[in-house]
């Protein structure tokens, strides 16, 4: 399980303020939606330190290709969009930058809505298939919607 988000600046305040006031402790995390625990660690930070501010900047691990990564990813699919993420991962390791796994290439394209679609395959019409298409539409050109209503009701 992970850890929880820390406070916003303005609930961190609120917990100071509460305390100073003389609200109590279980009265203060319900006012500002936390735990008990969490109102006692800040009104003790704040009263040691004078200062509520956490210092964690983030959980887990860094990324390993950054925003101007991405950015320099999305180039190199544009360039070509029928390269394999093999192929990719080869043209981005060979920049500057820090070497990644082709599973992390393929993770930050699913990431930034870069995923492989294979199109349909539509048959074309011939020479033939036009002629009685349009034949066909000639002929029902002057249908009412009476008779087009009659017609689907009918196959059913």
């Amino acid at each position: 399980m992970g850890k929880a988000a820390d406070l916003n600046e303005f609930d961190r305040g609120q917990i100071v303020m509460a305390r100073r006031v003389g609200t109590s402790i279980t009265e203060t995390a319900r006012l500002v939606g936390c735990s008990r625990s969490a109102v006692v660690s800040i009104h003790a930070k704040w009263i040691n330190e004078g200062d509520t501010s956490s210092r964690r900047q983030g959980v887990g691990r860094p990324r390993v290709i950054k925003e101007k990564g991405r950015r320099r990813l999305f180039r190199l699919v544009k360039q070509n969009r029928r390269q394999t993420v093999a192929q990719l991962t080869a043209q981005y390791n060979a920049g500057p930058s820090a070497s990644v796994s082709e599973h992390t290439v393929q993770r930050t394209l699913l990431n930034m809505g870069l995923c492989n679609r294979r199109p349909t395959h539509v048959f074309l019409l011939t020479k033939r298939h036009r002629q009685l298409h349009l034949q066909w539409a000639r002929e029902h050109r002057n249908w009412t919607m009476d008779e087009w209503k009659r017609v689907a009701w009918s196959d059913e």
